[in-house]
């Protein structure tokens, strides 16, 4: 993608004062720059690496005119590339305000972070991040999805040479709870947002549990091919199931000191192990599944029952 810059950045890169750049461009040694509002305007990279030319050819002695007939060719690509600049450079503010705000939300937790604290990192004004963002709630999702991606992209880079699909599990659960000990609220706002009613946050939460699901779906989607198991379990359910428990077990850990941290990669290890059996054949349950069939059946075409209570 090619990088938008603003004329203070161009002149901070190029070393060349504002006043010359447009002096370049009237004269026809640059292109025009994409207005981005009345009083702003929008450069490339391919205006940096024209003024890099400029100062070449000047510093060889050219005059300015026999610089402008040697960069024509580069001048008129650069005028035909079909590139929004504008809709490129919003979209970097947008993505320098989700990793900032994801460095911030881990560092000093959700209530902590104040969406001024966010603005001044990035250094925009309130304006640009409400032109992005409608709320920190919603700039809290998405930032999630972001952190997600790098705790994934580190972890899974050091276990590509693993072969041990449970200890791979345990990595990725010690990760998690390097998630929760940064931001213990973290995970809780974040699945609170999974049952909002706004279907654009909803989609970013899936997005966010699909990436933390993957690798252990993939391991388990392998199990079931290696050793031909007919489990009538889902394997993306079961991913989401393993997860599901290693948020209680986490849960219920952080409420006092009764349990460790070995005792969490213990209980999750152990549920890991029960699962990786049960998918490689080492423990059978077809008789058991068997048994449960026409209960199972029963109860999937009946509606869940409501207390008579919570409906009076």
């Amino acid at each position: 993608m090619m990088r938008s810059l603003t004329i203070t950045e161009l002149e901070e890169a190029s070393g060349i004062p504002r006043s010359t750049i447009y002096y370049y461009v009237r004269e026809g040694l640059l292109p025009t720059a994409q207005k981005a509002a009345a009083s702003r305007a929008v450069y490339s990279d391919q205006h940096l690496g024209l003024l890099a030319d400029i100062s070449r050819l000047k510093d060889e002695g050219l005059p300015l005119r026999a610089v402008k007939e040697r960069l024509a060719s580069k001048v008129a690509a650069a005028r035909a590339l079909d590139v929004d600049l504008v809709a490129e450079q919003n979209e970097q503010t947008r993505q320098a305000i989700l990793a900032a705000a994801a460095r911030l939300f881990v560092r000093k937790g959700y209530k902590r972070t104040r969406v001024t604290d966010i603005i001044d990192e990035v250094g925009i004004t309130a304006p640009v991040f409400y032109g992005h963002f409608r709320s920190k709630q919603d700039l809290f999702v998405e930032a999630f999805g972001l952190f997600v991606s790098w705790m994934r992209g580190f972890l899974e880079s050091g276990l590509r040479d693993e072969p041990d699909p449970a200890a791979r599990d345990l990595a990725r659960v010690h990760g998690y709870l390097g998630v929760q000990t940064l931001s213990p609220d973290m995970m809780s706002l974040v699945r609170s947002e999974a049952l909002h009613e706004d279907d654009a946050l909803r989609r970013v939460v899936e997005r966010s549990y699909k990436d933390m699901t993957q690798d252990t779906l993939d391991d388990l989607s392998t199990l079931r091919r290696e050793s031909g198991t007919s489990l009538p379990a889902s394997d993306e359910l079961m991913a989401y199931g393993l997860l599901g428990g290693v948020e209680n077990i986490v849960m219920r850990a952080s409420w006092d000191d009764r349990y460790s941290r070995g005792d969490v990669l213990w209980t999750t290890l152990s549920i890991f192990l029960a699962v990786q059996a049960l998918y490689s054949g080492r423990v059978d349950l077809e008789t058991e599944f068997v048994r449960y069939a026409d209960m199972v059946a029963r109860l999937a075409a009946t509606p869940p029952p409501v207390p008579p209570d919570a409906v009076s």
